[in-house]
């Protein structure tokens, strides 16, 4: 009764059956992991008989863009109740329209496309999300009061502890810092996009990373990957692609990666440093365990809302380039 009159009908009936269809498929859960890896080591004849036995996804031919097509097909069959709401069809439009309407050169978009796939880059990238995809839903358990907050508007003026009940902190916030690399190298294509739609070349930036600006420029997309994130976003101007509300918090995933977080699990309070202190510790944040939860699910969406982008790029190569 307390969700109901915190959010409605209308959307406890969304709610309840995203929570559906995670019950529906959680026996299944194992396999989903299986078929990644047999698709990461290009297993190919029992990843189709098994997406097609178990999943119901058959593959139409054993070219590289149906094998494809199978895969994001049973990703997105397994993974939808941890979308929002329209955003895999929205994300897909957005990605074609930059890279297709905007009125690019085929063969600069030919010239990027064979740099990502030739370096192995692109590659990597989309086995590192399909790694994380079998981590979100070992974590579905605490998820689900997040996922709850894509509804509750009550929750983001006045946050509440709610009881969210985990032995695992740790794993979570490790889960955290790697979705956030993740999408630290995603970027790479973004403002490679951006490159192009300004200035007819992915690996041609703004002189001095910035209007008016001085400094560092990257030589190319090669040299801008190892920019930290925090700065990245310098480099890009007036940009076509905004990240998501949450998708970025560096205070957060440094403290993760570099400095200090700690959990206590009777008070549901995460304590993080966000900031180097020399040996004092002492500028400490806070936020219930929900929140933080909140913050994994928002920095998943966007590095699933970008691995659609990564998806684009891989059926531009197999159809349009080698087709």
């Amino acid at each position: 009764m307390r969700a109901f009159g915190r959010i409605g009908l209308v959307e406890m009936d969304l709610h309840g059956a995203r929570l559906n269809a995670l019950n529906d498929e959680i026996d299944k859960f194992r396999h989903f992991g299986v078929l990644l890896k047999l698709y990461a080591k290009n297993k190919i004849i029992p990843f189709k008989r098994h997406c097609a036995n178990i999943f119901d996804i058959p593959t139409l031919s054993d070219k590289p863009e149906d094998i494809n097509a199978t895969l994001y097909l049973l990703i997105s069959k397994v993974m939808i109740p941890f979308a929002y709401p329209g955003q895999n069809e929205d994300s897909v439009q957005l990605f074609q329209n930059a890279l297709f309407e905007t009125g690019i050169k085929h063969q600069a978009i030919d010239a990027f496309v064979e740099e990502v796939i030739a370096t192995g880059f692109l590659k990597n990238l989309q086995l590192d999300c399909l790694e994380i995809y079998p981590r979100i839903l070992a974590a579905e358990l605490p998820l689900r009061p997040a996922l709850f907050l894509d509804f509750d508007k009550e929750y983001e003026q006045t946050p509440i502890a709610m009881r969210v009940s985990t032995h695992q902190f740790e794993q979570y916030k490790d889960l955290f810092k790697d979705i956030s690399e993740i999408i630290s190298r995603q970027f790479v294509l973004i403002v490679a996009i951006n490159n192009l739609q300004k200035r007819g070349n992915h690996n041609t930036f703004l002189p001095t990373g910035g209007e008016g600006g001085k400094g560092f420029t990257p030589s190319g997309i090669g040299t801008f990957a190892d920019v930290t994130f925090g700065q990245k976003q310098e480099f890009i101007d007036d940009p076509w692609y905004q990240l998501m509300d949450g998708a970025i918090d560096n205070h957060l995933r440094n403290a993760i990666a570099h400095y200090k977080a700690e959990y206590d699990e009777i008070t549901q309070i995460v304590t993080y440093y966000p900031k180097r202190e020399g040996i004092k510790q002492e500028k400490a944040e806070q936020m219930y365990f929900l929140e933080f939860m909140r913050r994994l699910l928002v920095v998943y969406r966007e590095m699933h809302r970008l691995h659609h982008l990564i998806k684009n790029l891989f059926y531009y190569h197999f159809i349009v380039m080698n087709g």
